[in-house]
């Protein structure tokens, strides 16, 4: 295994609104915010990529290895993006809290150094003891790779992803009930996705992911696919509208019509 140079650099930490309660946000449409944690190289063109794409929101990052942010302050994000890397304060409380996160709704986007097999390095506690994650963490090969084989072309999480080259890169498995939807050119299993996890193994350090925008593309697709969307009444609304037809007019062919038409409908 290679060793990693950790460089010294100062994190902007956000300062995080108090909420009554640990439910994650729901993202209205367009207007995602994204927490990125790191322990180690910060990636400024990553950060950057992120507030260039439309729909997104706010764009905040927290020093895990100086700490571990609250439940409370992981509730006003929608979609954390985290790099993992070297040595988090507690692994441990972190993936308690994330697994906490996930419970409430929101969305954990995952990157190499999070998925890499050196201890401390990734995201531990409930998130890997309840099998929420989509990667197991493996060796870091960190092989010059580019995207290739895509697996399920129809998924969503890919949905204007260009195909990008990376230099600092993992070697994970499939965990169990996970998705595999792409691997590098290479063979070796580049995305995958769980629940609302999804996970990269390559890292969107600065130099080292190109195009950036990628890294970028796949964060939005995870807020925009898996964060549970409001409810809008419609259903409910026509469901109740077919109940006050049938009691009136008593004709079950159509009330059992009218019923197929508006489970069709958003929740």
């Amino acid at each position: 295994m290679r060793a990693r140079l950790i460089f010294a650099v100062t994190l902007s930490i956000a300062m995080f609104a108090m909420l009554g309660g640990a439910t994650a946000s729901q993202a209205a449409p367009g207007s995602l915010r994204i927490l990125i944690t790191t322990n180690s190289a910060y990636s400024s063109e990553f950060s950057a990529a992120l507030v260039a794409k439309p729909g997104v929101a706010a764009v905040d990052t927290f020093d895990t290895q100086a700490g571990t942010p609250t439940a409370e302050s992981l509730a006003t994000y929608d979609v954390v993006a985290t790099l993992g890397d070297s040595s988090y304060q507690d692994p441990t409380l972190w993936g308690d809290r994330v697994a906490d996160f996930i419970d409430a709704g929101g969305v954990f986007a995952q990157y190499a150094y999070d998925n890499w097999d050196d201890i401390g390095s990734h995201t531990s506690g409930r998130f890997e003891s309840g099998g929420y994650e989509a990667f197991i963490p493996g060796p870091d090969d960190a092989d010059l790779t580019s995207l290739g084989a895509i697996l399920v072309p129809s998924s969503p999480l890919l949905a204007g992803v260009p195909s990008f080259t990376t230099s600092d890169n993992t070697t994970p498995a499939v965990a169990p009930g996970a998705t595999l939807l792409a691997k590098w050119t290479d063979g070796r299993n580049a995305i995958a996705t769980k629940g609302r996890v999804l996970s990269v193994a390559a890292s969107p350090q600065n130099g080292s992911l190109d195009p950036m925008s990628a890294a970028a593309q796949l964060a939005v697709n995870a807020g925009n696919v898996l964060v549970p969307k409001p409810a809008t009444g419609q259903r409910a609304a026509a469901l109740a509208k077919c109940k006050k037809k049938n009691k009136k007019h008593h004709n079950k062919k159509k009330f059992k019509k009218c019923k197929k038409k508006a489970n069709l409908l958003p929740v």
